[in-house]
């Protein structure tokens, strides 16, 4: 039902969208008199990239089982003109938003008599309307080179996709033991095994996390994108990953869109130890921390109800790092006493337009504004993981995927 919800929220934006600028199409080509056989080329190009939208989304075979030519002859052309129209239609709204101070004072100027008297007799001026035409027409130029520029942005984003980083981070711990000083922990997230994210993708950063020889390695959910069978070629590729304090899990909203019970079994099996609304001790030479891990929700009640549960079976004076997949619940995390939060969920933002140190300029920053990074409030700290894999549009822009090691020091 998740899922299913989902895919209808999803489905209804992207048809919008589609609705605005098939209305804005129509309404070029009328007023430039184009051809009949221009006009219908224009509404087949909307009906050919809009009929496979129904298909991927509401019957579509198990991943292993679409063929090469069907993957880049259907599914990337109608996942690249979708992305295309997606990033054009937000950055044609932002340059909107742009626009309502000046209009906001254009429409204010007409209610004052004197001052719309002035506008009235600039606006019959023979310069005032030549200027107006050419504005037309450099906003009609403009709105088609943004287009170009936009698909552009949305092929490279898909091209570069996988060109992943390794971010290192250093996280002051208050309390933490000496024998955890330089603890090293290696940070995964938002695999979302695929048609966009197969089994040799996967076997490329078991790799990479692997070749960092940190000392424990946790990956914070999202092991799927929604179908149970995508499950098994992400337990053959990361039944390699490796490290000598064992590798943790948490379950992550993709993972409930399908058989999670299955998902769950398939990546214990290849060596996964999934925290399941589950607190254990690490040791190390006498001396330990506290794992504790929860399944994933959506609500800010749940995280008051479970927090405390998880803190309830750890000791004082001892840290506390918690696997949640969703970053919405560092407040929450911070009431229950506890250190580190390591998330996932977010992507970075997937698509992001800008940075300004930490901060992104993306969609993203609507559901929460932990987006990507290091996060802090008082003792309590939270590093949110970028993932490696896409959800809904295969594409990534100025966001790469991230593996983290993350090294632990007393403060």
């Amino acid at each position: 039902m998740r899922f299913f919800l989902f895919r209808i929220i999803f489905l209804s934006i992207l048809l919008g969208i589609q609705y605005f600028f098939f209305r804005r199409s129509e309404k070029y080509f009328r007023n430039k008199s184009a051809s009949k056989v221009l006009l219908w080329s224009g509404r087949i190009l909307f009906i050919v990239m809009n009929i496979p939208l129904f298909f991927i989304s509401f019957y579509r075979p198990p991943s292993t089982q679409i063929y090469p030519f069907i993957l880049y002859g259907v599914y990337y052309p109608v996942f690249l003109w979708h992305g295309t129209l997606v990033i054009l239609f937000l950055v044609s709204r932002i340059l909107k938003l742009l626009e309502l101070p000046f209009r906001f004072s254009f429409w204010f100027g007409k209610k004052i008599p004197s001052v719309n008297n002035k506008i009235i007799h600039l606006e019959s001026k023979p310069s005032y309307q030549s200027f107006n035409v050419s504005r037309r027409k450099f906003l009609q130029q403009g709105m088609i080179s943004l287009a170009g520029v936009s698909f552009a942005g949305t092929a490279y984003g898909a091209f570069v996709r996988d060109d992943f980083e390794i971010t290192y981070q250093t996280i002051t711990i208050k309390n933490l033991p000496p024998q955890f000083q330089n603890f090293t922990i290696s940070l995964i997230s938002d695999i979302h095994s695929s048609v966009f994210m197969p089994k040799r993708d996967m076997q490329k950063y078991v790799t990479a996390v692997n070749e960092l020889k940190s000392d424990i390695t946790f990956v914070t959910g999202d092991f799927v994108n929604s179908q149970v069978e995508e499950v098994y070629p992400f337990a053959e590729a990361f039944v390699d990953l490796k490290a000598p304090f064992g590798v943790y899990g948490c379950l992550g909203n993709h993972d409930f869109f399908s058989d999670v019970e299955t998902v769950a079994k398939e990546v214990e099996q290849c060596g996964i130890k999934l925290l399941r609304d589950e607190t254990i001790a690490l040791e190390k030479n006498g001396e330990k921390i506290f794992l504790l891990g929860v399944d994933d929700f959506g609500n800010r009640q749940t995280a008051n109800e479970r927090f405390p549960k998880l803190v309830a079976k750890t000791e004082n004076n001892i840290p506390r790092i918690l696997l949640c997949h969703r970053p919405y619940f560092f407040e929450q995390a911070k009431n229950a006493s506890i250190d580190l939060t390591l998330s996932g969920h977010t992507h970075g933002g997937q698509v992001v337009f800008a940075k300004f140190g930490q901060m992104a300029i993306t969609p993203a920053l609507v559901a929460s504004p932990y987006v990507g990074g290091l996060y802090k409030n008082d003792n309590a700290q939270m590093y949110v993981s970028r993932g490696i894999g896409t959800v809904a549009i295969p594409i990534r822009i100025n966001c790469p995927p991230e593996i983290t090691k993350i090294t632990l020091v007393k403060k």
